[in-house]
């Protein structure tokens, strides 16, 4: 059995969200205090939670169906497993590392439910008004969908389709929001796995990062560096446009470099610049391109097969725990990696600088301000 335990906010967020099962996993929410807390199931497999107090005492334990929010009587210790799996040879060794953990991952008492839950069924709702809007009284055409929406906004209708679905026999929703949502699931069923790995890795990034030129400062753009096989489905794509495949230079390093022309060279700066994420990306580019390519459950590994990286983001793991486009600050390079790297970028002498005064730096240490939310 396998002990994890979720000790931040965004691990808490995510919990057993898009996973199929938790099978031999536990997942332990760890609390410095106890209060009641309010989970919710939404895109989770059925789970059992188990909830205890400060005395070591049972106080919740139930199976949980998806798409259901839980209130918890006041607790500091809560468990999340599959339905029928025992937890009871495992308490010593949870109990023994029970650790002063920040106070995040439930809803804080005295939130609004029905405010909360019309909010979530409104967007839900405005999802399907923008498939109505595309596509008219029509049926869904796969063309349209490509056309109107890109791949991580069909992962996310499709989200709220199920959304909806989940809570149609539950309460009274707009007729025209259900029949719609039970069409977008038969059109997207090809690629229900993929878009929904692609709603939760997809998404833009590129007005986030900084964008000043990796080698001389100036003003530049993000550029792709690997390219999807002419027949591969547009479907999995989105991954050609994760940051892990560009490296951002101005149009005047890009012509003094001869980045368009020199395939080495790309490889050397986005290599070197993304380390083993770089090569968790290769490794799935080159199986798609050869069709090799492992079947692999994407609720837990979005955006590669488990032994594509390592077990970190920094060394280039594709979990649900990593999925958000991030800048490279971090990446476990290698010597080698760095020598890539700054032999790519002074391969054509610098004017006006010396090696080492570059921005690379600064792009190397920018760092993400992550919004630590307390929503589980």
């Amino acid at each position: 059995m396998k002990l994890h335990y979720l000790t931040n906010s965004r691990e808490r967020s995510r919990g057993a969200t898009f996973s199929k099962g938790l099978q031999d996993e536990i997942l332990i929410f760890p609390y410095p205090t106890a209060a009641k807390r309010l989970f919710y199931t939404f895109f989770c497999p059925p789970l059992r939670i188990v909830a205890f107090n400060g005395l070591g005492r049972t106080v919740f334990d139930e199976t949980v169906q998806p798409g259901r929010f839980v209130s918890i009587p006041a607790c500091d210790l809560v468990l999340e497993m599959a339905p029928g799996v025992g937890y009871h040879p495992y308490m010593a060794e949870i109990w023994s590392r029970q650790k002063d953990f920040p106070q995040m991952g439930a809803l804080t008492p005295g939130v609004d439910l029905g405010r909360l839950l019309f909010a979530l069924v409104a967007d839900a709702v405005a999802d399907m008004r923008r498939i109505r809007e595309a596509h008219g009284y029509e049926a869904l055409k796969p063309d349209v969908q490509q056309q109107r929406f890109a791949l991580w906004e069909r992962g996310q209708i499709v989200g709220s389709a199920g959304f909806l679905l989940d809570f149609s026999d539950q309460y009274h929703l707009p007729s025209g929001a259900v029949n719609l949502s039970h069409a977008v699931l038969a059109a997207e069923s090809p690629y229900l796995d993929e878009l929904v790995a692609a709603s939760v890795a997809g998404r833009p990034w590129r007005h986030e990062f900084p964008n000043e030129c990796m080698r001389c400062g100036k003003a530049g753009s993000w550029r792709a560096v690997l390219q999807p096989p002419v027949d591969a489905p547009h479907e999995v794509t989105w991954r050609y446009a994760r940051p892990e495949n560009a490296v951002v230079l101005c149009h005047h390093c890009v012509e003094t470099l001869e980045f368009l022309r020199r395939e080495d060279l790309r490889i050397d700066l986005v290599w070197g610049l993304w380390g083993p994420r770089f090569e968790a990306l290769w490794r799935w580019h080159r199986a798609l391109e050869e069709k090799t390519l492992p079947y692999w459950d994407t609720y837990p590994y979005p955006l590669w097969p488990a032994d594509f990286g390592g077990n970190s983001w920094e060394t280039g793991s594709g979990s649900l725990a990593h999925p958000e486009p991030r800048p490279p600050h971090g990446v476990r390079r290698s010597k080698e990696h760095e020598e890539a790297l700054l032999r790519a970028i002074h391969s054509k002498r610098m004017r006006g600088r010396q090696p080492g005064e570059t921005p690379l730096e600064r792009l190397l240490d920018f760092q993400l301000k992550v919004c630590e939310g307390d929503l589980r």
